[in-house]
Parts: C-alpha cells; sequence; structure tokens
C-alpha cells in the first residue's frame, strides 16, 4: 500500500522534469523567432536561376495565413497598439516588426495593400482598373497573393495580385499620416521620403518581396517609406502580337507599375510618405522598366511621379525591345494561342476567349512557350514599342492611352539630347555586376562555332563582319593562348567558351546599355547647366564584383546587399562593409533633397567602414554625343566589394569600396554595341533600312 504513493510522487516528478524540458525548449523557440524573424513568405528562384526571391520579415503578431488573399476585412477595428492607415479605398492595418539583430529599429509594416482591381474574368488581359472606394477595415499583416507565374497555379498565387506592401519606422507616424511631434497639438505635413522597389524576373516571374524592403527601412540612418508591389508577368502582363496591338493590350505590366505610382502620388501621405520625394528602384527587369518610365516621362507633358532613380542592371535600351509585329513575337503569339488550346479561334475572338479559359491553361501556355526560347535568350513575353506605327501595323487601336514605349528607345535617348527636344534630367544611380552573362549563357559552349551560334541566334540582323569583330573584340581561348578568358577563368564542369561568352553577352545586355544611359544622362547633365564636370543634376555609375557562385559576381548578387538583409549577410564581416557602403549611399540618395544626392564618403548604415573616405563622383562620359572619344570624362564608376568572396564561402573581405576609370574593353565592347543598338530594337534592322531608325543618322 506504501508503494502507491511513491510510484505517484515519481511519476509527478518525470511530469515536471517533462515540462521544465518543454518550457526551455519553448524559450529557446521563441528567442529564435526573435533573432531571426518569425515568418517567411515566398522563397523562389527566377528562371535565369540567379535572382533570389526571398521575403521574411518577422512580425510581432500573425494571422492564420501567411499568403492571405491581398487583404481580409477585420472582424472589428483595430487595436490601440496596432499601426493603420485610412484611404479612400479602406482602412488598412498593418503590423510593427520588432527591432532585432535583423532589423535595428522597428518597423511598422502594411502587407497586400491592393491599389488596383483583381484582374481576374473580364478584366484579364485589359488595363488595370482602379479601387472602389470603401469605409470597410481590413487586416494588412499577411502579404498578398502575387501574380501568377512559373507554370502552376501555386497557393500563394492569383489573379488578385495587384497589391503593394509599406514599410516606415516605427512610432514616428500617427494614424492620420501626419509626423508625430513633441509639446502640443499641432500638425505638420507628412516629411518621409519614398523608395518604390520594381521587381525583376525577366518580365516573366518575380514578385515584390523579392526585395526585403523592410530591411532596407530599418537600417537606413534616416526614416523613409517603401513601398515593394507585384504586376502582371508572363501572357497576363506581356502578350505582344498584332492582335494584341489592334486591342490596344500591350504592356499590361508596365501598365501596372503606371497604376503603382500613381496610387503611391494618391496614398503615400496616410502612410507618412512626401508623394514629391519619390524615388524608384529596380533590378533587372524592374531597372528596364523604370527606364521605360523615365523616357516616357522625359518626353511626355505629364508631372513624373518620381523625381529620383536607381537602375541595377538595366537599362530601356537593354536587351530587345521590339515592334510587336517583329517576327519572333508573332511566332510566340501563335505558339502561345497553340499551347492554351485557341489555336482556332477567329482574331476578333481571340481575348474573349482567353479570359474564359481556366488560369492554370493560361499559366501554363505561358511556360510552355517560355521553356522554349530560354535557353536562347530570345525570350516571349517583352515590352514592346507601343506607339503608333504602319510598319508595326498598330496604327489603329481600340483604346486611346498614351503608348508607353512611343518610339524605338535608342531613337527616344536621340531626340530627348537634341536642342530641339531637351528633358530635365533627374539624379540616378545605375550600374552592374562584373559577369552579369554567367546566369544565362550556355555553359557547355566549346568552340567558336557555339560562341558564334549563340550571337547568330540572339541578333539575326549581325552580319558576317560583325560576328568576325565580335570574335575579335573577345579572343577565343581555345586558339589564343593570350585570351584573358582561358582555362583560369573557366569553372569546372563549363565549356571552355563559358567566361568569354560571360563577357560578351554582359557588354551586350546589360554593360553596355546602362553606360549607354550614365553616357546620354551625362551628355543632359552638361548641357543643362552649360557643359563641364559637375554640373547639372547627376548620374552615379557603380560595378559590383564580390564574387559567389562559380567565383563570379552574377547578375542579380548585389541585391541582399542593397537591401543590408542579415538573412543573407550573417557572419560575413567583408560583406557588411561593402552592405555599409552600398545600402548606406542608396538610402542616402533615397533621403537627400532632390538634386542634392549625398552619396559622398560615409557608411551610413551601421556595418563597418563601407569605404569611408571614398567620395563617388558623377559619370562624366568619355565619348561625345557622336560616340566618337573625345568627351569631356574619364567615366568614373565605384567599384564595390573587389577582391570579396565570402558570398562564395571564402574569408576575403576584399575592399569596399574604391573609384576607377572605364576600362579599355568597356569602351570598345561599347563602341561596338551601341554601333549596333538598333539590331535589337524595331523590327531589327539596321538604321537606315527604312523603319524610321536611320533618322537620327551615326549619332550614338
Amino acid at each position: 500500500m506504501r508503494c502507491v504513493p511513491q510510484i505517484n510522487r515519481r511519476a509527478t516528478r518525470r511530469t515536471m522534469l517533462a515540462w521544465s524540458w518543454l518550457s526551455a525548449a519553448a524559450v529557446v523557440l521563441l528567442l529564435c523567432f526573435y533573432l531571426y524573424g518569425f515568418e517567411y513568405g515566398h522563397r523562389r528562384e527566377t528562371q535565369s536561376g540567379s535572382l533570389l526571391d526571398v521575403a521574411k520579415d518577422g512580425a510581432s503578431r500573425t494571422t492564420t495565413s501567411s499568403t492571405a488573399m491581398t487583404t481580409t476585412k477585420k472582424a472589428s477595428g483595430p487595436a490601440a497598439t496596432d499601426p493603420a492607415v485610412v484611404l479612400r479605398q479602406g482602412t488598412y492595418v498593418g503590423t510593427t516588426l520588432l527591432a532585432s539583430p535583423r532589423f535595428p529599429k522597428a518597423i511598422e509594416a502594411f502587407r497586400g495593400v491592393p491599389y488596383a482591381q483583381d484582374t481576374a474574368g473580364q478584366n484579364r488581359f485589359r488595363p488595370p482598373q482602379p479601387l472602389p472606394e470603401s469605409a470597410e477595415t481590413f487586416d494588412a499583416v499577411a502579404w498578398g497573393k502575387i501574380c501568377p507565374a512559373e507554370g502552376v497555379v501555386q497557393g500563394n498565387m492569383s489573379e488578385n495580385c495587384l497589391n503593394a506592401n509599406i514599410y516606415r519606422p516605427a512610432g514616428l507616424v500617427d494614424r492620420d499620416g501626419y509626423e508625430k511631434t513633441e509639446g502640443g497639438p499641432e500638425k505638420k505635413r507628412p516629411r518621409l521620403p519614398v523608395v518604390v522597389y520594381v521587381h525583376g524576373g525577366g518580365f516573366n516571374t518575380g514578385h515584390g518581396t523579392e526585395r526585403n524592403m523592410a530591411s532596407f527601412v530599418a537600417w537606413a540612418d534616416a526614416p523613409m517609406v517603401a513601398v515593394n508591389f507585384n504586376y502582371r508577368v508572363g501572357a497576363l502582363g506581356f502578350l505582344p502580337s498584332d492582335v494584341t496591338a489592334r486591342e490596344g493590350l500591350l504592356n499590361l505590366g508596365l501598365r501596372d507599375q503606371q497604376m503603382l505610382l500613381g496610387w503611391v502620388q494618391d496614398n503615400i501621405e496616410a502612410f507618412g510618405g512626401d508623394p514629391s520625394r519619390v524615388t524608384i528602384m529596380g533590378l533587372s527587369a524592374g531597372a528596364h522598366s523604370i527606364g521605360h518610365h523615365v523616357m516616357y516621362y522625359a518626353r511626355s507633358a505629364a508631372k513624373p511621379p518620381f523625381v529620383k532613380a536607381i537602375l541595377e542592371s538595366g537599362a530601356t535600351t537593354a536587351r530587345a525591345v521590339f515592334y510587336p509585329t517583329h517576327p519572333r513575337h508573332l511566332v510566340q503569339f501563335r505558339e502561345f494561342l497553340l499551347a492554351a488550346g485557341a489555336a482556332g479561334v477567329p482574331e476578333a475572338n481571340i481575348f474573349s476567349h482567353l479570359r474564359t479559359l481556366p488560369l492554370a491553361t493560361i499559366v501554363r501556355a505561358s511556360k510552355t512557350v517560355w521553356d522554349k526560347y530560354v535557353d536562347s535568350v530570345t525570350w516571349p513575353f517583352q515590352p514592346v514599342i507601343d506607339g503608333p506605327n504602319t510598319l508595326a501595323n498598330s496604327s489603329h487601336t481600340t483604346f486611346s492611352r498614351p503608348p508607353l514605349i512611343p518610339d524605338l528607345p535608342i531613337n527616344s535617348w536621340l531626340s530627348t539630347t537634341s536642342p530641339r527636344t531637351p528633358i530635365t534630367p533627374i539624379p540616378i544611380i545605375t550600374g552592374f555586376n562584373t559577369n552579369e552573362g554567367t546566369s544565362f549563357i550556355p555553359a557547355n559552349a566549346s568552340t567558336t562555332a557555339d560562341f558564334r551560334s549563340f550571337f547568330q541566334t540572339l541578333i539575326p540582323s549581325l552580319s558576317e563582319a560583325d560576328l568576325t569583330t565580335l570574335e575579335t573584340l573577345y579572343p577565343d581561348p581555345v586558339t589564343d593562348p593570350s585570351s584573358p578568358y582561358g582555362r583560369g577563368r573557366v569553372p569546372r564542369g563549363m565549356g571552355a567558351q563559358w567566361a568569354r561568352l560571360d563577357a560578351a553577352y554582359a557588354h551586350y545586355a546589360y554593360i553596355c546599355p546602362v553606360l549607354q544611359t550614365a553616357h546620354y544622362m551625362s551628355l543632359l547633365q552638361s548641357s543643362s547647366a552649360g557643359g563641364g564636370e559637375g554640373t547639372g543634376h547627376k548620374v552615379y555609375v557603380y560595378r559590383y564584383a564580390a564574387t559567389a557562385a562559380n567565383g563570379t559576381a552574377n547578375h542579380g548578387d548585389e541585391a541582399p546587399v542593397v537591401a543590408h538583409d542579415m538573412e543573407v549577410l550573417r557572419g560575413k564581416v567583408g560583406m557588411g562593409a561593402v552592405a555599409g557602403g552600398m545600402h548606406g549611399r542608396w538610402a542616402r540618395f533615397v533621403t537627400s533633397r532632390e538634386g542634392e544626392p549625398d552619396l559622398g564618403s560615409g557608411s551610413g548604415s551601421g556595418s563597418g567602414s563601407g569605404g569611408e573616405g571614398v567620395e563617388w563622383p558623377a559619370f562624366v562620359s568619355p565619348f561625345t554625343l557622336d560616340g566618337k572619344e573625345g568627351g569631356a570624362g574619364t567615366g568614373k564608376i565605384m567599384v564595390f566589394g573587389e577582391g570579396n568572396d565570402e558570398m562564395g564561402g571564402g574569408r576575403n573581405k576584399g575592399v569596399p569600396a574604391r573609384v576607377v576609370d572605364m576600362t579599355p574593353l568597356e569602351r570598345e565592347a561599347c563602341r561596338f554595341w551601341w554601333e549596333r543598338v538598333w539590331l535589337s530594337e524595331g523590327l531589327g534592322r539596321r538604321e537606315g533600312e527604312g523603319e524610321g531608325g536611320g533618322k537620327a543618322g551615326a549619332r550614338l
């Protein structure tokens, strides 16, 4: 009988011990959540395999789903501690991201806030539609759905995807969008500068949370409001053809972006932002998009919805911008209809029929066509010239909206640098990574015939003389022992032409278009202020050089560094300094007053030297307007992270920041590609061959 209490005591001790272990584990788990964030969003690679789409911002409270559909109605009003904003479309209640090693200050986040209507049903393949007014209260804690891509409609995807995420420092703005002030009821107008991020993904994939804008805001010395957002991609956003042109449905993804920029102008004051101090920032396709928007507003009477721009690895002249009737687009359009089971539909009924199909059918057909062309980089579903043009068979459209890309991008540059049609330049940061081509080129190319074939397919109008010059410009590592693209530059498992193709494609698709933007903006800078270095609004050029996969600085590698994303940078001391230099300068560019960008020396983001004492001079082109040597400058470029290999698992910290001149190869390569820019625009003809491209003569 006495053993029963003893057994009970032992059981009680075991139970108490188990609960102690469970309690300890719970404490450790909560601590981990606090240190490294609670809520993990979409983590996917883009088609190129190079842009890491990561959204991770820890929340102080959660909902049942991190991918809830845009926003959901709240059953009750916001708690006194919840950040909330009142818009014409409704009241939105956000969340607070706690200060932690990832975020040095607390951030208020509003996720999944719609900026346009659902694009499903009759809104499919139509320009974005504005939202109705509402007195409802909505929960803006969970991320909204992202726009469908990748060939499968996943759970976090929907056509109701035109939504934005807005971030601001906690505690600075009251519920009416005014800056909080001490001692008295007086209120000031919103004063925080704004940065809007446009995501990349080749116009076929991607979503706004690709860049951690919560981190960008948290690490900035001066307060700001940040926005990232989704826009339609793939066939749903970019389906060029003669039929699409006649329907007035070209470049819908770009029109989504313009709708967002307009929404920011109308609503950002409620979040504490200043609509007159908006900077747009984008990577890859996002930077290409910004290039088009810069040029659109340069040629428009409308007031631009931004005053500064940051273009990372992209430009309006980058890669290919054709008419919708270019043979490549016409073939790809027919292949899309075939894949969607709509090949036999009469032309007049094509889009009404496509609006009735299941979303999965549209997305699967889009991916089918993409997969056919991805390796040759002759990608479908891209922005196109949408101005009325008889050569493009698009002079008559159903809609009367102003074209977003009215002419060949090179012609737009040339016309805006003309004294007859000058534009007001804006401050710009633009740049590129050392090895922009590695993510796109064929990995197993081994012979000079492979090298030549790649460019023949990519740019069919290249002549035999062009291809011979190209081979000389980038010496064959197989036959020329002096070639800089030999075995020492080729990773194991790659073909002998890998480094050579990387250099040539990088110059064609990214580096020289970026430098072309800098070249023209430099000329605008001089002409707008009477000429001379150091006058007028500035353009600043960078090169990101820290190496990662394959020992190269690949396309998109700078993304977490610019965002100061500690999920990626943790434990990498040298990269912390590089992030201090890049993020600090990017953030100061956003927060500095218009026309006075502060890009000097300090790091400005609390993470090491970042290249203090290294001044970033404005870029002044070494070329004249005609593309000849003899310009006023040497083409100064700020190089970030040279010699650092921590992102690839190494231990070399490298140099956070230093300034160099354009290299002889960059000058020679850009002369080659700039003279042939017409081959990747319009109908892909040489200037003067009957499509209007020759009206500018030989000026570059």
